[in-house]
């Protein structure tokens, strides 16, 4: 009997040196979030956080030094730390403040440096002379459920949640109506929002039970860099420009070469930094694409008379896609007008361009389609010796029976077809002469008289 209960002893004893040690052996990966929360930062955490799950470590500090940042950006990194896989621990290093300390209360453990402070979360925006303003109480409302709503799941007092962002909740012994709430060290573990206070890092890991684990730390790539950088505005309308002109090139020139291949990349770069900071998504795809199907049929099928309904659409279409990829619902009103002006004036400029293309690609020997993809649509051929085989077509004419500007449609002995402008512009009904032959249209210039 006493050896069976010495045994039992001695199992319970192994098991507990075996969990103490994988506790001392186990990993912990810090990350640290400093100075302004944005785009980079959504980036950072979503990697962070998934390569620590995948290396099985055993918790995720993440050390807060920040005065706030973007409610969109907050509000997507909010939810990874909220999903991760493993426990998450805060550590207000200096300060935690707006959008950082719903970060902190996202986690599972609140650990205070001396002199850390954690609050005052009421969302603000610029004005249009520059002042800092508050939020109207439409975005004040919804960021007081946020912050409650993000307490409850902690299991914290979520009323303390509210009172950092809406001056009107008022708690009796911790703040009065018309303050904002902000933390200390001490106020936060009197209200269960500290679980100690810990002068450093390894001993806020000796509180949450990791003393001894190794710690990896999980530095700002520059991969974050390069999407802060890209969800820009004023960036992110300039990969716009690049990507319409280069594919609406395309559409107008034969084979598929460099306009495209950059017109692609850029595309690419745009929705892959607004799909990491969690704005794009299928159905800024879809009416991006939807967008450009309609531009195909109004230059293909309809003739790209007078820029008509289909290309009218085609571009609301496209401008809604890039739009819904840099405005989510809790975006500034600042940051939302420069979408809509970044936006707006690329697509200007690339309707602007595509025009002047059309204009001068009848005068120049530039042809950059086909580099990548060459292909024989031509109905001539040209040898080094200057010999070619002129269409059928050339020298006929007709009378165009739309605007050219100067693609439209011309009749050619009762057979309407494609024609582009040589001179830029010619009005309904004037008398055409065909002087080349492209293939998918025709190259006409005004002609003295019709047959």
């Amino acid at each position: 009997m006493i050896a069976v209960k010495l045994m039992k002893g001695v199992r319970i004893l192994l098991v507990w040196l075996l969990g103490v040690g994988l506790l001392a052996w186990g990993q912990v990966w810090v990350l640290s979030i400093e100075g302004e929360i944005g785009s980079g930062t959504v980036s950072y955490l979503r990697k962070g956080l998934s390569e620590a799950a995948a290396a099985g470590a055993d918790g995720c500090v993440i050390r807060f030094s920040t005065p706030g940042g973007y409610l969109d950006a907050a509000i997507s990194a909010r939810d990874w730390i909220m999903d991760a896989p493993l426990p998450t621990i805060a550590y207000v290093d200096r300060e935690a403040y707006s959008a950082g300390a719903l970060l902190a209360i996202a986690c599972e453990r609140i650990y205070f440096a001396p002199g850390g402070v954690l609050g005052a979360a009421t969302p603000v925006y610029f004005d249009q002379s520059g002042r800092l303003e508050e939020a109207p109480e439409k975005i004040i409302s919804a960021v007081r459920a946020l912050f409650r709503a993000t307490a409850e799941a902690r299991g914290r007092n979520p009323d303390v949640a509210e009172a950092m962002v809406d001056r009107d909740v008022e708690i009796e012994g911790l703040v009065e109506t018309g303050k904002l709430l902000t933390l200390t060290a001490a106020v936060a573990a009197a209200w269960g929002y500290s679980d100690g206070e810990a002068a450093t890092l390894e001993d806020a890991l000796s509180l949450a039970g990791l003393a001894g684990a190794d710690l990896v730390r999980f530095d700002y790539r520059w991969v974050d860099r390069a999407v802060d950088f890209l969800t820009r505005p004023e960036i992110a309308g300039l990969m716009i420009l690049i990507a319409l002109v280069g594919l609406i090139w395309e559409l107008l020139i034969p084979g598929f070469g460099l306009p495209g291949t950059v017109g692609l990349a850029a595309l690419a770069a745009f929705f892959w930094a607004h799909f990491m900071v969690g704005l794009a998504g299928w159905e800024s795809i879809l009416f991006l694409l939807g967008g450009m199907m309609a531009i195909a049929l109004e230059v293909f099928v309809f003739t790209a008379t007078d820029f008509g309904v289909a290309g009218l659409v085609g571009l609301v279409l496209i401008g809604l896609g890039f739009y819904n990829s840099m405005v989510g619902p809790f975006t500034e009103a600042g940051q939302v007008i420069s979408a809509i002006v970044s936006v707006s004036l690329a697509l200007l400029v690339a309707i602007v361009g595509s025009f002047v293309l059309l204009a001068r690609l009848p005068r120049t020997k530039l042809r950059l389609g086909g580099v990548v993809l060459q292909q024989a649509i031509t109905s001539r051929v040209t040898d080094r010796g200057g010999l070619r085989r002129e269409s059928h077509w050339v020298g006929r004419q007709g009378v165009a029976v739309t605007d050219l500007r100067p693609v439209g449609a011309g009749e050619f002995s009762g057979e309407r077809m494609d024609v582009i402008c040589e001179e830029g512009f010619l009005p309904k009904g004037t008398p055409i002469e065909i002087v080349r032959d492209e293939g998918f249209r025709k190259v006409v210039r005004q002609a003295r008289e019709v047959e």
